[in-house]
């Protein structure tokens, strides 16, 4: 592992020759892909910003390949590989178990409402727990929340997913349509086409609209079932390293720090965005929208108690009221939702 990231900071250090020029330079790393609208539309702007407050003193440089996988983000920057990064959070559920709330079902509104929902909830209920004492967290982030997509005939109850085989995001998404009675194939995002392009499966669950327009998915579905809260929403860390962000003048920290947490949060908004806008082009290439029933919403609800259950546990074991922080999450979310 390590040698194939000596070699990629090999050629971070050809490709970023102007790092030297300022006071404080930054290497945060980006593993979607560079022209991913997160790394165009949110983290570019955001090192900008960084770099204008403090008025050059901080500049915030992205590697042109990432360093280390998506599982490895955490180590790389604890290791001081790079100086930060951010990680999809479901792949450190042993160390920030908390945040995992946002992944839930039934509990999403729009991206921006999450995440502001998800910061304020981390700094009333999550922070006194600690875990993120090995790094300095700066932001918190949750995307659109995922569907259900059929390519062959509309999902409008419970009865309608047993026995069908669907591609789903593995964790919340796929335990939650295993319980309903769904042959699931949970894999990486990145080999979904080839299965729904392939006729493996009948649907694919737990992405928004603009993931499965990203990876040429949508196209095959016919049927697409919005589920009121989504299926699950993937949340995401942005942090630093701790010796790292301690090196950073206290005046530049504080102005790191007006554009972190709940400011970061809200240029989530231009997420939604994009996602409101794939999901016209889809409708406009003839995907159909169906709402689900009741009876179907408080069937999923069923089967989705025991996931809230099972968090809550684990907050309360961490000192953390988890009811009271799960409710308080979900309406902030509710609340902010644009």
């Amino acid at each position: 592992m390590y040698r194939l990231i000596a070699a990629h900071l090999v050629a971070l250090a050809v490709a970023l020759p102007a790092m030297a020029h300022a006071a404080t330079t930054l290497v945060v790393n980006a593993f979607l892909p560079p022209q991913h609208i997160f790394n165009v539309e949110v983290m570019r702007p955001w090192a900008e910003d960084v770099e204008r407050v403090t008025q050059g003193r901080v500049k915030i440089v992205f590697p042109p390949t990432s360093i280390g996988s998506p599982q490895q983000q955490w180590d790389v920057v604890r290791k001081r590989i790079v100086d930060g990064a951010y990680i999809f959070n479901g792949l450190i559920q042993n160390k920030a178990s908390l945040v995992q709330l946002a992944h839930l079902p039934l509990g999403s509104s729009s991206a921006e409402g999450m995440s502001v929902a998800l910061w304020r909830t981390y700094e009333k209920y999550f922070e006194q727990a600690g875990e993120y004492r090995d790094v300095h967290l700066l932001a918190l982030v949750v995307f659109p929340a995922g569907e259900i997509y059929s390519l062959k005939r509309p999902v409008t109850s419970l009865q309608a997913i047993h026995g069908v085989k669907y591609w789903a995001l593995p964790g919340v998404a796929s335990t939650l349509m295993d319980r309903g009675g769904a042959g699931v194939v949970a894999t990486p995002a990145a080999k979904m086409s080839e299965l729904v392009a392939g006729g493996t499966v009948d649907g694919f669950v737990g992405i928004p609209e603009m993931d499965a327009a990203r990876f040429n998915v949508v196209r095959y579905a016919r049927y697409e079932t919005t589920v009121p809260g989504g299926i699950t929403a993937p949340s995401f860390s942005l942090f630093v390293n701790r010796q790292v962000w301690a090196s950073i003048s206290p005046a530049d920290r504080a102005a790191i720090t007006t554009l972190s947490g709940e400011a970061f949060a809200r240029r989530m908004a231009v997420i939604d965005a994009s996602n409101a806008l794939a999901r016209k082009e889809a409708v406009a290439n003839g995907l159909k929208l169906i709402s689900p029933s009741p009876d179907f919403v408080d069937a999923l609800r069923a089967l989705a108690l025991p996931m809230d259950a099972q968090w809550i546990a684990r907050a309360d074991q961490l000192h953390v009221d988890g009811a009271a922080a799960l409710a308080y999450y979900r309406n902030e979310a509710k609340q902010e939702a644009r």
